[in-house]
């Protein structure tokens, strides 16, 4: 096969496909002069088989599909059909379900599922509204919901916006189009068009749905949670108005009416198991572990492949499984029909379980699993990073922070706690959130957004402006961000004078938060390279961190982070305080009056005695923060050291 040579094309497959010409299908194929992509010569071959009743050799073109294509949804609804054709209703089930979470505008899968539903009322409910929906749907924006599905954002972003061009006013056109921007991390374009949508459209139960997850993800908890009340107390017996408040409320650390809602909800659906995961993660920022621990075992007791639920598990840190769940994981992991973004849940699991057991080479391999996966759906790169930091260090001299010295907000209100994720910064945060003066919020996408609203390029060929456009940033813009900053975090605050923004990846614009808030505190915590970099490859991240899933990836990121924090603290000279993780375990009274002396901050017990305090923590360390210091996991990486060598080679500190 190859896919540069012009012969044979795909069109001319699909001619024949369409045309019931399987065999000369095949034939063509098979030839080596093609021009086919390597996910449409197994799918033609898989579809022509199955035409031919050649079953065997359909599923074998389907394994070889699914094996490099493990996201593609028209694989699956295939499978469904040679499975429907053996009769074995249940795998054919799995198998068009697999493909309408994939893909949602597969209406043929749909079509099945209702023969295979057995009488499952949620399941036709569900068939029926998706079908519903796609048959009033304009053949156009199908396309744009087949192509955002599938990945293909640039295809599916320039039909809807030439639709919207013919029908301006088009709420599901302006909907799809936001589900794009969403895709593409454009959450202010998003919410744009979707406040539009409801200007044209404000009864529309979706869009005020999509609008309020918008909110979330954009951390504006007061907006969304006053337009997810509003939804709930005009629908109240509504299941989704109500489960969508109860999200909200947990969001905007509203715990006790949240879990009640939680409760109203499962006393009518007992068997819904992401309400079972979300009250687990409530319970567990809430520090009832117990029932935290409850409800995750209860998710995955009634749907084993819910991957998530036993990472959740896993990532209390303190619980360990028994050998029934670990005999589970490892027969799902092999199981071909367990979708592979749940089989990355239980790599990490298996991870974490053989770990307790002192297996450690076991261990890695299933960590290692994980990655491997998570990197295969990736499209992160070392040289884009590194380039980007080198970028700052070109553009943000010391000449340019003398010539606009004091040019920003001079709130002294946040403190920034920054580093690369598992090196202690959660520790660090809950130090400080013990004291009676400061605030501890959450990790703010802020600065990001700040930072990526600045390198909005006018045209799709124009070069990045951010960091360059900080030069030309006049005294009263670089002074208005910062306002603007600080007014958008009000929202977190109580009356508290203080409070703490721990975005890790902060690390990478102190230049801009320098300029924005000259006044504000910078704490860089760092731990032992192997250690730090070790833990952010074992720990799954709900999103973001993708330098975590290599070895090689993570010492070149840990690489730029030095080198670009050298260079901040020679242009910035004492304006950043280092805290070495190492060292606040060995002493921490020592290391606790230092950071609260640069934070100007009076010395407070509480501070020291931070694992009592009962605040809410939204990260990995939850559990950890909770209990006392101790020192024996500092050299815990040296477990895995014979399996590091790919780590330990490539970092230079």
């Amino acid at each position: 096969m190859s896919e540069n040579i012009s012969a044979i094309t795909t069109t001319e497959i699909q001619n024949l496909v369409a045309g019931g010409q399987f065999k000369e299908a095949l034939y063509a194929l098979d030839k080596k002069d093609i021009q086919v992509s390597k996910r449409d010569f197994y799918y033609f071959k898989a579809v022509c088989y199955r035409y031919l009743k050649d079953n065997t050799n359909a599923h074998l073109a389907l394994n070889e599909l699914i094996k490099f294509f493990p996201n593609y949804a028209r694989a699956y609804q295939e499978l469904g059909y040679i499975y429907s054709i053996k009769k074995d209703e249940k795998k054919a089930l799995r198998a068009f379900l697999r493909a309408v979470r994939l893909n949602d505008s597969l209406h043929a899968s749909w079509l099945s599922i209702i023969k295979l539903a057995d009488g499952n009322e949620k399941l036709l409910e569900m068939c029926d509204e998706n079908i519903y929906y796609l048959k009033n749907l304009p053949p156009e924006l199908k396309t744009v919901l087949s192509y955002t599905n599938e990945g293909k954002l640039a295809k599916a972003d320039h039909i809807c916006r030439d639709y919207l061009q013919r029908k301006p006013h088009d709420v599901e056109a302006m909907r799809l189009l936001a589900k794009i921007a969403l895709e593409l991390y454009i959450f202010e374009d998003a919410e744009f068009l979707l406040e539009s949508c409801l200007v044209f459209d404000p009864n529309n139960i979706k869009v005020k749905h999509d609008y309020i997850t918008t909110l979330l993800r954009r951390q504006k908890y007061g907006l969304a949670l006053k337009t997810a009340k509003e939804l709930y107390e005009t629908s109240p017996e509504e299941l989704v108005a109500m489960k969508l408040y109860a999200t909200t409320l947990f969001r905007a650390d509203i715990y006790d009416e949240s879990i009640n809602l939680f409760e109203t909800v499962l006393e009518i659906e007992p068997r819904n198991t992401d309400v079972m995961l979300t009250m687990g993660h409530l319970y567990k920022t809430d520090g009832q572990i117990e029932k935290s621990i409850d409800s995750y075992t209860s998710a995955f007791s009634m749907d084993k492949y819910f991957g998530d639920a036993y990472w959740s598990l896993a990532n209390l840190k303190t619980y360990k499984f028994n050998e029934k769940q670990i005999k589970s994981l490892q027969e799902m992991v092999n199981d071909e029909f367990v979708p592979d973004e749940e089989k990355v849940f239980m790599y990490f699991s298996l991870g974490k379980a053989y770990e307790d057991m002192g297996k450690y080479k076991e261990s890695f391999n299933f960590y290692k699993s994980g990655n491997e996966y998570q990197k295969s759906n990736s499209s992160y790169s070392n040289k884009n990073f590194s380039e980007e930091c080198k970028n700052q260090i070109t553009v943000c001299t010391e000449d340019l922070f003398s010539i606009k010295k004091d040019w920003g907000c001079d709130a002294k209100d946040p403190i920034f706690v920054l580093g690369l994720p598992r090196a202690g910064s959660t520790l660090t945060e809950q130090i400080l959130a013990s004291h009676s003066m400061v605030e501890g919020t959450h990790e703010l996408p802020n600065i990001l957004a700040i930072a990526h609203k600045l390198n909005l390029r006018k045209a799709q060929d124009e070069e990045s402006r951010y960091p360059d456009i900080l030069l030309s940033l006049s005294e009263p813009q670089l002074k208005v961000i910062g306002e603007n900053y600080i007014s958008d975090s009000e929202v977190f605050r109580t009356d508290k004078p203080y409070f703490i923004d721990k975005m890790p990846n902060n690390f990478r614009h102190i230049g801009l938060i320098h300029l924005i808030l000259p006044n504000a505190k910078i704490i860089d915590i760092r731990r032992n390279s192997m250690a730090g970099c070790f833990s952010c490859y074992k720990q799954l991240f709900a999103e973001g961190q993708e330098f975590t899933y290599g070895l090689e990836d993570l010492a070149s990121y840990y690489n730029d982070y030095v080198e670009l924090m050298d260079h901040w603290n020679k242009v910035l000279p004492n304006k950043i305080l280092s805290v070495q993780y190492e060292d606040l375990v060995a002493d921490l009274d020592n290391q606790v009056r230092r950071i609260l002396d640069y934070c100007e901050l009076p010395f407070e017990q509480n501070c020291v005695e931070f694992y009592k305090s009962k605040r809410a923590v939204k990260t990995p360390s939850a559990e950890q923060v909770r209990q006392p210091i101790y020192k024996e996991g500092l050299d815990y990486w040296k477990n895995y050291e014979p399996y590091l060598g790919d780590l330990a080679k490539n970092l230079k500190h």
